[in-house]
């Protein structure tokens, strides 16, 4: 996936962060750009000076307004340059949107299983966005949401409002070393364990953003369960 070679200053609005690891960062994309982005679950790529560049999926809902926003997680090189520079006021050298992002079209009428890993997180967030937006439009959503240890759960301040907006939210951590009250697991067996959700699995579309070796086990989680291939969907 080379993506688009041109790139456009994207204004910082606002820099946060979610947990000690991620960094949230909200950006006006360029009016040329801001018509590209026009599915959740698309990408940009970050050119940072003298380091390169990355790929980065986008965080939110395509905006009337062109904000878009990004989830940065730490420890990488064009990630943390990219810290560094996305302060309010600064910019982010951007590439347009692109990608296919998730075809959220094939979900309607239907119930919808949410399955996000780590930073991947950033992508589903910006399909629930759509999601709780045209709720009425699909059935049962149900979003299972892993990390290692429960203090690294990000958009922890949007969880509550995603619930009342019909989205349910599972946590799933999967260390042993922190007190947590709910259920432990990789994602697909939280999700197995909780009958996915409670609908007929058959009946469903899944959407999927992680590592590649998790969207991998959840395929086949979610292919034993009756959920054909073909619906079951990654943002790549």
């Amino acid at each position: 996936m080379l993506g688009p070679s041109d790139f456009a200053p994207a204004v910082v609005l606002d820099a946060w962060d979610e947990t000690a690891a991620f960094r949230g960062v909200r950006v006006l994309l360029p009016p040329p750009f801001a018509k590209d982005h026009v599915r959740p679950g698309q990408v940009v790529k970050i050119r940072a000076a003298a380091v390169g560049e990355g790929f980065f999926a986008l965080a939110s809902a395509p905006d009337p307004g062109a904000t878009a926003e990004l989830l940065l997680k730490r420890g990488g090189r064009v990630a943390d340059a990219s810290i560094v520079a996305a302060a309010p006021g600064g910019a982010l050298d951007l590439s347009r949107p692109f990608g296919k992002g998730f075809p959220v079209e094939d979900a309607e009428g239907r119930d919808v299983l949410l399955f996000a890993a780590g930073s991947a997180i950033g992508p589903i967030r910006a399909l629930v966005q759509h999601l709780a937006t045209h709720r009425p439009r699909f059935g049962r959503v149900t979003l299972f949401y892993g990390q290692r240890h429960g203090a690294e759960f990000a958009y922890r301040g949007e969880h509550l409002d995603w619930e009342r907006r019909g989205v349910r939210v599972v946590l799933c951590p999967s260390g042993e070393d922190d007190a947590w009250p709910g259920l432990r697991g990789r994602v697909q067996q939280v999700a197995r364990t909780l009958a996915f959700g409670g609908g007929p699995p058959g009946d469903a579309v899944a959407f999927v953003a992680g590592m590649h070796a998790m969207v991998e086990d959840v395929r086949e989680t979610l292919a034993a369960a009756g959920i054909p291939p073909e619906r079951v969907h990654a943002n790549f």
